[in-house]
């Protein structure tokens, strides 16, 4: 594949190049989306998992900085040798995600936790009952994201 760069010289760009190259910036652009959200203090906060912010505001400043410089570069790169945009719809990403955590809640029982170590009765007859029921709910969000929805025109 024949690209052109902005001053002009031909780059030859393979296919699996064009792709091992878009597929980077793609994950270094994900990388930078949750981190500008740092600098502006959007942190995730749930019940077993919160951010903390420990940046100062001139580190949120520099980074802000760096963020920008880097996507000047992505821009750059993506423009000169014609990449295409990821465009992840948030149900793919979602149904992705709530498979890898069924597998894992489904394994959150008394046989499971035997591989380290002997489990108390009490704690098998606790666990079990409530990792079967979160192991049913993520199924349940995995199944309301696994079926086609219909797209508003013009989106």
């Amino acid at each position: 594949m024949q690209m052109k760069k902005s001053t002009g010289a031909s780059i030859e760009l393979s296919e699996n190049h064009h792709r091992s190259i878009s597929i980077t910036l793609q994950l270094v652009d994900k990388a930078l989306c949750e981190w500008d959200d740092w600098t502006k203090g959007k942190l995730r906060v749930g019940v077993m998992y919160r951010q903390s912010d420990t940046f100062s505001p001139e580190q949120k400043n520099e980074l802000r900085n760096k963020i920008d410089r880097i996507r000047q570069l992505m821009t750059q790169m993506r423009d000169d040798l014609q990449l295409e945009t990821g465009v992840v719809a948030t149900a793919h990403s979602m149904l992705g995600q709530a498979g890898v955590l069924w597998e894992m809640l489904a394994e959150l029982n008394g046989r499971a936790l035997q591989k380290s170590g002997k489990v108390p009765e009490e704690l098998t007859r606790y666990l079990d009952p409530i990792g079967e029921q979160l192991a049913a709910e993520m199924n349940e969000i995995a199944r309301l994201f696994s079926q086609p929805t219909s797209t508003p025109l013009g989106s």
